[in-house]
């Protein structure tokens, strides 16, 4: 019964190379995704100028424009959505519009950490900085090597990771208990 139960947690596990291992170079590369917030600014339209968090649907709701699906986009082409957008209502000729990133959504740690838990994701954290982040390891804590589970292409991928592995906005990370 036990080897049945490991044999399932080993296949639902992949490898680290499954994940995307790399964050985006910049902001501008990120591929925002539901909960994320926007800041959004279009000249010429009153009221346009605020933020906007991305609905569960991947959408954000624009004034004279409606819903306007920008879930899995970069910022320039979200940009060039909304444009299209008013273009094609014939509302604006020539929009010029501006989209930068606000919150991200948070990553988790639980686990063998002191304080487990929601944290603001920064640009350019690793498991180690995560794990900082939840005040460290418990001396319980198997150090060194942990799970991840992340978004990928609208599934959740399962995936042991290093110290040193970059995380992404809504990852999820759980430090294991060590067995002696």
């Amino acid at each position: 019964m036990c080897m049945a139960g490991f044999a399932l947690l080993a296949a639902c596990t992949t490898s680290l190379s499954s994940l995307p291992s790399t964050p985006p170079a910049s902001m501008a590369d990120y591929r925002m995704q539901p909960g994320d917030e926007l800041l959004v600014t279009i000249q010429d339209v009153e009221q346009a100028d605020r933020s906007y968090i991305i609905d569960a649907g991947g959408m954000i709701s624009l004034p004279l424009l409606q819903e306007v699906e920008v879930a899995g986009l970069d910022l320039r082409a979200i940009e060039e959505r909304i444009a299209e957008g008013y273009r094609s209502r014939n509302v604006l000729t020539s929009p010029i519009i501006s989209v930068q990133p606000g919150a991200l959504r948070p990553f988790y740690v639980i686990g063998e950490v002191t304080s487990p838990g929601e944290f603001t994701y920064r640009q350019g954290m690793t498991i180690l900085s995560a794990i900082s982040a939840a005040g460290g390891y418990t001396y319980r804590a198997q150090e060194g090597e942990v799970e991840v589970v992340r978004s990928v292409n609208g599934r959740e991928v399962r995936s042991r990771a290093s110290e040193d592995a970059p995380i992404l906005p809504g990852d999820r990370i759980r430090v294991y208990e060590k067995w002696f």
